[in-house]
């Protein structure tokens, strides 16, 4: 007597049931391994972009004033809370600033761009994309600090804190940016979780949107200034 077997309609639907709970959990995991990947490559290109705009103005800013014949002819020309430029004999010819002696940092927008990008000479293109907001703190010989140093402040000046803040070039449907960010002349408060000073010091943020954002301050020493 030849017999048949085959699964019951419940052993079915118990083998359905648990290959749905099983492709659940594999699809879970992928889904949190995905937004995973894309909050390190949103960190890592903001703190490239970072990287690269703070480590040649550091090399240029101690370079600020370099005048090795002394001929007066080098120094900080421009300094406000947005733009920085300056002068240094970087050809050693003891002459007037010529081409390449004059650098100006500041932000820009390139064409096509949403964002604003941080550039080392005016018509140049980017060094560092996607920055939001930058400032320059400026901090004079006798200690004073101050975002506006006043034309006969320029020399005193002998170093710089800068804050730069930068953005992720893409949206995260999964975050929203609620933080402020502080610069060098608003420091953080540990106590409060607030920028030390309220408005009209300067603030960056609530921005209450989806892009993530990196804040990095450094002080550079203006190593020719005052010799």
């Amino acid at each position: 007597m030849n017999t048949s077997s085959g699964f019951t309609l419940i052993e079915l639907m118990i083998t359905m049931a648990i290959s749905g709970i099983i492709v659940a959990a594999i699809y879970s995991a992928y889904i949190s391994q995905q937004r995973t990947y894309l909050v390190q490559e949103q960190v890592a290109e903001m703190q490239q972009n970072l990287r690269a705009g703070t480590l040649l103005m550091a090399s240029d800013i101690r370079m600020a004033g370099y005048d090795k014949d002394g001929t007066g002819n080098y120094g900080i020309t421009t300094a406000t809370a947005n733009r920085f430029v300056f002068t240094s004999d970087i050809n050693d010819d003891a002459g007037v600033p010529g081409s390449g002696e004059t650098l100006t940092y500041e932000l820009y927008t390139p064409a096509g761009a949403g964002l604003t990008a941080l550039r080392r000479v005016a018509g140049q293109a980017a060094i560092a994309e996607n920055i939001q907001s930058i400032e320059f703190y400026y901090i004079l010989a006798d200690g004073t600090q101050t975002t506006t140093p006043t034309a006969a402040q320029l020399e005193d000046i002998r170093s710089v804190q800068v804050s730069i803040l930068a953005r992720a070039g893409r949206e995260d449907r999964d975050f929203t940016n609620t933080m402020v960010y502080c610069p060098a002349s608003n420091p953080f408060n540990p106590a409060t979780g607030l920028c030390t000073n309220a408005a009209p010091a300067t603030i960056w943020g609530p921005y209450n949107d989806n892009f993530r954002r990196r804040l990095l301050t450094t002080t550079i020493q203006c190593r020719n200034m005052g010799l």
